[in-house]
């Protein structure tokens, strides 16, 4: 049951940072670049972050 509770604390994370992603990057696409170039690796450097974020509070969750 703790394992559910888990995994889906981890999706709600990366999907939240996939999402905010996204958003800064149809931002920055408006404003500096093409929009769909925006999108996608604002998708992707939110996915990082989200990955990364979960990595570090695991870590310290851990000691």
């Amino acid at each position: 049951m703790g394992m559910d509770k888990e995994q889906s604390a981890i999706m709600e994370a990366l999907v939240r940072g996939i999402m905010v992603g996204g958003s800064v990057g149809v931002l920055g696409g408006l404003v500096f670049m093409d929009l769909r170039r925006g999108f996608t690796l604002g998708i992707i450097a939110g996915f990082f972050a989200a990955a990364t974020r979960l990595a570090l509070t695991s870590t310290k969750r851990k000691k």
